[in-house]
């Protein structure tokens, strides 16, 4: 008899341990969750940098311009990690950040379904054009035609196109506009390169600053008087008067009045590249899906903020 209390009292006592144990992992699980929901979700993408910057750490990602942060802690160690790994490794993580801030708060490790699908995606082969587009404008008229056909297809505008370009918001959204705008010059038989800056760049729009990690324009070559070849770049969302030089382009993107700022390289590509991480990565855009949709998702937005710019994250290829 007292064998079988004794059995019965163990019974009891390893029900209750793991009746307890369950409990605990439910509430860690919950309280995983209600952290979650409270988190912005940016999605499954590729860190492509990070470099500290006063004690904060700035992650820079496939396509977005914008930076985002992540502090040293101990307690974001692991999360750290596993951003340094998928940058080195251009790997997939998926990041969630404190709602209306560009602070990292949680990062997860991308499945090998999502490894493969940016493997597939993001190449370092650069795609052959075979198109029978005229590559130099014939003269400057033309040029400044084409600048404002682009320009008046500006949201905002009367003349606006749809999706309508978003030069009014520079926040983000470069690499949608300079896909759009390289489309306007195809439908008139011209094609053009593209030009990416990265760094700390920091552009004015002359009421408000933005920080950016890379920017990319249009860079079109026209016949000078002279039947000169030369090139321009054009970028209505920091020069709204006429095209520039690539060199005029890139100052406009280290304005020391909006604070520190830095060109790290520049790197000219075909203009059928959509986005080109610093390393030479590329992604492509050929049927304009994602730069629809990014226009689209911004058309409505001007100045300055919102900031961080809306989650574009689901606009897909």
């Amino acid at each position: 008899m007292k064998k079988l209390m004794l059995s019965m009292m163990v019974f009891v006592a390893a029900l209750s341990f793991n009746a307890c144990n369950d409990s605990n992992a439910e509430q860690q699980m919950s309280q995983t969750e209600t952290i979650s929901k409270n988190l912005t979700d940016l999605g499954k993408t590729v860190p492509v940098g990070i470099e500290d910057e006063n004690g904060t750490l700035k992650v820079s990602f496939i396509v977005t311009a914008q930076f985002y942060t992540i502090s040293p802690t101990k307690e974001n160690e692991e999360y750290i990690s596993l951003i340094r790994e998928a940058v080195k490794n251009e790997t997939p993580i998926q990041v969630f950040i404190k709602p209306n801030t560009h602070e990292i708060a949680k990062v997860e490790k991308g499945s090998a379904e999502d490894i493969r699908y940016f493997k597939s995606a993001f190449t370092k082969e650069a795609k052959s054009e075979t198109n029978k587009l005229t590559s130099v404008l014939p003269n400057v008229a033309t040029l400044n035609s084409m600048f404002a056909l682009i320009k008046n297809q500006a949201c905002g505008t009367s003349t606006a196109s749809s999706p309508c370009i978003t030069f009014r918001y520079p926040v983000d959204g470069c690499y949608a506009r300079a896909h759009k705008m390289r489309q306007i010059l195809n439908n008139n038989g011209y094609d053009c390169e593209k030009q990416f800056v990265y760094g700390n760049l920091r552009a004015s729009t002359g009421t408000c600053c933005v920080s950016w990690s890379y920017h990319v324009a249009i860079l079109v070559s026209y016949k000078n008087a002279s039947g000169v070849t030369e090139k321009r770049i054009i970028d209505p969302s920091l020069f709204s008067s006429g095209p520039v030089t690539d060199t005029a382009w890139r100052n406009a993107c280290i304005n020391t009045t909006c604070g520190s700022a830095s060109v790290s390289t520049y790197a000219n590509t075909s203009g059928s590249v959509y986005y080109r991480s610093p390393s030479a990565s590329y992604l492509y855009d050929d049927n304009l899906i994602n730069t629809n949709c990014v226009l689209t998702t911004f058309s409505s937005l001007s100045g300055c903020s919102p900031s961080p710019a809306p989650n574009v994250g689901g606009c897909g290829f």
